[in-house]
């Protein structure tokens, strides 16, 4: 319906929807299971695990600055369950977003944000950081600093052919330093539990989630405060 597909009237009940999935197609709904690559495994990947810890260490926690992305559902903020054929487990391959909310977090809270429609791209990471490197904080100081090191993980556009040299450019204007953190390895970046909190709050708030998504988003990035902040570095060990 909101893809102008069917009219109103015409609209199949859930019932019969999942009816459909069940008989015709032999499907049944289930939890999603991320699957781990083999690969995370490997010694190349274990080994730059090492190294990230080493330079983390070295490093004071007020100086780090996690970045990530995560898609929006206008539906739930989030996709839990999924369809797949009867006995196999419903594995997530992609996410098909109706929104992407782009987060720098640090020990202080979240330092700068922005909501997209649709996906991101390499482009928009781009300007995502050049708009945050002009962002200052209550006191009138820059929220990135001489010094400071931003950590993102490893998805495609990060390291694209042009983007990666661009982004790094930027920061080494201002003295910031970049650092990949291991692949596969989310548990190391505390953007990851901002937007588990952003989505519980996406979750309880379904009305203000639906009729106003990017309200509802901008809601839940301003309940997470230093306390939260201080929390989740905690968690990942960079306390």
């Amino acid at each position: 319906m909101l893809d102008g597909v069917s009219p109103p009237h015409l609209l199949p009940s859930q019932s019969a929807i999942k009816k459909c999935v069940r008989e015709d197609c032999f499907m049944t709904k289930k939890k999603l299971y991320r699957q781990l690559p083999t690969d995370s495994l490997s010694d190349v990947n274990i080994n730059y695990k090492d190294y990230f810890l080493d330079q983390i260490a070295q490093l004071d926690c007020t100086t780090l600055h996690f970045f990530d992305e995560s898609g929006v559902k206008i539906t739930s903020g989030n996709h839990v369950y999924g369809n797949s054929y009867i006995g196999e487990p419903a594995i997530e391959v992609a996410s098909n977003a109706n929104y992407t909310l782009n987060l720098l977090h640090s020990i202080q809270g979240v330092d700068y944000y922005n909501i997209l429609r649709g996906a991101s791209n390499g482009m928009e990471m781009l300007n995502f950081f050049d708009e945050a490197l002009a962002v200052e904080r209550a006191d009138g100081s820059p929220i990135l600093e001489l010094g400071d090191c931003i950590i993102m993980d490893n998805c495609g556009f990060h390291h694209g052919h042009q983007v990666e040299p661009l982004l790094r450019d930027i920061l080494q204007e201002h003295n910031i330093n970049l650092l990949f953190q291991p692949s596969y390895s989310p548990h190391l970046n505390t953007c990851e539990f901002c937007f588990n909190q952003v989505k519980c709050y996406l979750k309880q708030n379904t009305s203000l989630t639906l009729n106003e998504t990017e309200i509802a988003i901008g809601e839940a990035v301003s309940k997470i405060d230093a306390s939260n902040s201080v929390a989740y570095f905690r968690n990942c060990g960079y306390l």
